[in-house]
């Protein structure tokens, strides 16, 4: 993001306050529970989520794995204590989609380390992340955010937030 808003990454930490929740059911809890505390000034909340696992997980609650985008997200946001405040991204696939990406996109990336993240190895994961993000080229992540949607659409969104613009999504 800090490449589309010409921002050092730091000032941008500053602005935005990122808790990767650690699964759908942490997602859907904090959901239910935190988005209003979260956004007590009207602040705005971003939820990337890996879609298979939402919709797996929100089949149990009643809405179909075959229910189109819009109704997923609907879904997510009528759980949420402000729904309003809810701006939802769905991740095709899962995160392999994104490792997958960065493979493709970084033909320098170790194939060893790609081959352990898309096994779940969770230290793979996080070296190929680090990795990508901290690359002063930015060539990489643009051609991520080309073959992964939810990823260029958050971007887009939150590029938009911190710029003071519009949020859609």
């Amino acid at each position: 993001m800090a490449d589309e808003v010409g921002e050092d990454r730091f000032a941008l930490r500053r602005k935005l306050d990122g808790r990767p929740m650690k699964g759908v059911q942490n997602l859907l809890r904090s959901c239910r529970r935190d988005i209003r505390r979260l956004s007590a000034r009207g602040q705005q909340v971003f939820a990337l989520v890996d879609n298979d696992a939402i919709r797996h997980q929100l089949k149990h609650e009643g809405v179909a794995e075959s229910a189109d985008d819009a109704a997923v997200v609907r879904a997510l946001k009528d759980r949420c204590d402000a729904p309003e405040r809810l701006h939802v991204f769905l991740l095709k696939e899962n995160t392999e989609t994104v490792i997958e990406a960065a493979e493709h996109c970084d033909k320098d990336l170790a194939s060893s380390v790609v081959a352990h993240a898309l096994q779940k190895d969770v230290n793979a994961r996080d070296a190929i992340f680090n990795r990508i993000s901290w690359q002063p080229d930015r060539a990489v992540r643009d051609c991520i955010r080309q073959r992964v949607e939810a990823i260029l659409g958050i971007v887009k969104a939150l590029t938009a937030l911190v710029r003071g613009g519009n949020v859609s999504a």
